[in-house]
């Protein structure tokens, strides 16, 4: 048992013996009937002809969300202070991403929802894009607004709302 922490990279086959999954550390069990399990230490386990591969840690801040992309298609936010493993039987992908923070209320973000158009009967696929921001010229500053867009090009989509969101707040992206 090492002094460092174990991820990802970590895949060993164990004939017979045991592992100690430390304290902040996570594992992938295999057994010999390719039964899965995950432990989340501190413990110490012990393995017959058994397969185990070490699991990376992804941490949110107050300030960021986790976007998990799960094996069945479905896709979960976490929003921080948070932390998650990544565990290859349960999850394709695990990105950590930061939200934006409107520092003051001269600033803004234009977020237009949108909706496909080409979706079967009764089922909308919904999510948040940001179109354009903009820093609005306050009260001690005469400089003029600036603005940035972001081009959305998608043949099947259409606009269904537009919002506003002023600061000082903070904003992430919701599917």
């Amino acid at each position: 048992m090492g002094l460092t922490f174990r991820s990802g990279d970590y895949i060993r086959h164990v004939s017979f013996g045991g592992r100690t999954i430390k304290d902040g550390e996570a594992a992938a069990i295999w057994n010999v009937n390719g039964v899965h399990k995950q432990i989340i230490g501190p413990k110490r386990k012990w393995m017959y002809n058994s397969t185990i591969r070490f699991l990376t840690r992804h941490k949110a801040e107050s300030h960021q969300y986790i976007r998990v992309a799960h094996r069945n298609g479905n896709v979960q936010y976490i929003y921080g202070p948070s932390e998650l493993y990544m565990n290859p039987a349960l999850h394709d992908s695990v990105e950590v991403y930061d939200g934006i923070k409107l520092k003051s209320n001269s600033e803004c973000i234009i977020v237009y929802g949108k909706k496909s158009s080409h979706c079967q009967e009764g089922i909308t696929e919904s999510f948040d894009k940001v179109v354009s921001t903009a820093v609005l010229a306050s009260d001690t500053d005469t400089t003029e607004a600036t603005e940035s867009k972001i081009s959305i090009n998608h043949p099947y989509e259409t606009i269904t709302k537009k919002r506003e969101i002023r600061g000082p707040s903070f904003f992430t992206f919701r599917k």
